[in-house]
């Protein structure tokens, strides 16, 4: 969208524009946002009808070398006189074929834009190279926090042993990964975490290469899945049609081999596998990025992590502090590891789910066995905290708010669901509704809704306050028997 507006006002003021990606798909989404914006404009891409009349073009980078710069051909096409270059997917501007259409502009006085979500290549190398400013737009969080995206869910059930496979240009070699990652453990372990967490959702998976993706998409179709399998060698008419399949919902899951990691539009997907570990920060993030964008009725995504990237590279909303240098675009490795340490991710027990910042699991309530510690701690005087006086004032707010017919339902289904993961009797759930509305429940529909944070808090908050209670209960029966025996 900020490319897209760029290029509106540049048009107003009839100033040449061209947006240049590297792949079909990303050709024909911009095509659809300038449309959106009302920009009439040209493609120049094999297939497609050329209008170099037009002031704003969207060209493919295969077809401006094609055409423009192959130096095999007798009589090569001018390249477009251009007031702005903008570069999709810039952190691929590196290679040799992109560095020299920008040098061209460059010398010609375009003002050169390149546009990524992650300012870092595999390689090593420096976008300062070629760029002189950074402008960061709001981070992965910032843009959950305001609608944009949609929060992730983190599962990692298992994490392949990679020894013996090499790393090549800061990535794992494809060939070596393959033969590691296909294999009929890890394939039936992504089927079955895949149809326990998410059977409902639209799914993309990442494979390690080109079998792996085939062998992964047949597994899916054995147990009923609408699979397919897309690559590089795909026809371009059969790759559209299940592209449209998959947004249409017809498809349901689609397996890839480094086809549609990077700007890959489909808002419906929810839920990713990641059947491939890669060494390269940006392209885990580029990988889980596909099922983040905001959709009708999308909650959040989940992200089905079976080689480890979450440990070797964060969470997706972390702040990676991008920075423009002729070497490294953020922290290394080793401190990324050491901030991911500090957050001592967890992996729940019972649900494979991987969150941080407290210890009840969110997702399914399950509280992890606690490991004794000395912990350090400062002087301090302690003061009674008296209870019965504490729990009758919350009880008096509680009494003091309006509570809806909708909310005590909504509590009362949450009650439902815990008992029934735990194993608890059903009356459990009216004696949690009376302590929470001092009310029996009356009418309630037995329907169960997801456990939130805050019952979990609240059923912990019982818990204590029952063992409280029964063991002052068991000290006041002993007490008699301690004062015959001293009698």
């Amino acid at each position: 969208m900020i490319g897209a507006d760029i290029i509106r006002a540049a048009d107003e003021k009839e100033k040449q524009a061209m947006f240049m990606a590297h792949r079909r798909e990303l050709v024909r989404q911009t095509a659809v946002k300038l449309f959106d914006f009302g920009v009439a404009h040209g493609i120049i891409m094999a297939g497609e009808r050329m209008d170099h009349w037009r002031g704003v073009q969207i060209a493919s980078i295969d077809t401006l070398r094609a055409r423009y710069m192959n130096p095999k051909k007798q009589y090569q096409l001018p390249l477009p006189r251009l007031a702005i270059l903008m570069v999709d997917e810039a952190h691929r501007s590196m290679s040799p074929t992109y560095r020299k259409l920008i040098e061209h502009y460059k010398a010609e006085g375009a003002i050169i834009i390149g546009l990524t979500a992650t300012p870092i290549r595999g390689d090593g190398k420096g976008l300062g190279v070629l760029y002189n400013y950074m402008v960061q737009t709001p981070g992965v969080q910032e843009l959950i926090d305001m609608g944009f995206l949609v929060p992730p869910r983190y599962y990692a059930p298992s994490i392949p042993d990679l020894t013996g496979v090499h790393i090549r240009k800061g990535d794992y070699v494809e060939g070596e990964l393959q033969q590691v990652m296909d294999k009929r453990e890890p394939i039936g372990d992504i089927v079955e975490n895949w149809q326990r967490v998410c059977p409902d959702r639209q799914t993309i998976v990442f494979a390690a290469g080109v079998r792996h993706s085939i062998h992964i998409a047949e597994k899916f179709k054995q147990v009923g899945v609408a699979a397919e399998h897309v690559d590089g060698s795909t026809a371009t008419g059969e790759r559209d049609a299940m592209l449209a399949r998959l947004r249409s919902g017809e498809t349901q899951l689609v397996s890839n081999c480094m086809v549609l990691t990077e700007g890959f539009d489909c808002p419906p997907l929810s839920a990713a596998v990641l059947a491939r570990p890669t060494k390269n920060i940006g392209l885990y993030i580029q990988m889980g990025g596909r099922v983040l964008r905001a959709y009708t009725g999308k909650e959040d995504a989940i992200i089905l992590d079976h080689s480890g990237n979450l440990y070797e590279h964060g969470f997706l909303e972390d702040d990676h502090g991008w920075y423009l240098s002729e070497a490294n675009a953020c922290a290394s490795n080793e401190e990324r590891q050491k901030k991911l340490d500090e957050k001592k991710p967890i992996t729940c027990e019972e649900c494979a789910h991987v969150y941080t910042g407290q210890l009840i699991c969110p997702m399914c309530g399950h509280i992890p066995a606690m490991r004794g510690k000395d912990p350090k701690h400062r002087a301090a005087d302690l003061m009674e905290v008296r209870r019965k006086k504490r729990e009758a004032k919350e009880r008096r707010e509680r009494k003091a708010l309006p509570v809806t017919t909708e909310e005590k339902q909504e509590w009362y289904s949450m009650f439902l669901s815990y008992a029934r993961m735990k194993g608890h009797k059903h009356g459990s759930v009216a004696h949690k509704y009376k302590e929470r509305f001092d009310e029996w429940p009356r009418d309630m529909k037995q329907v169960e809704r997801k456990v939130t944070e805050e019952c979990v808090n609240y059923i912990t908050h019982l818990n204590i306050k029952r063992a409280y209670r029964n063991k002052k209960a068991y000290a006041a029966k002993k007490k008699p028997e301690r004062s015959n025996a001293n009698a």
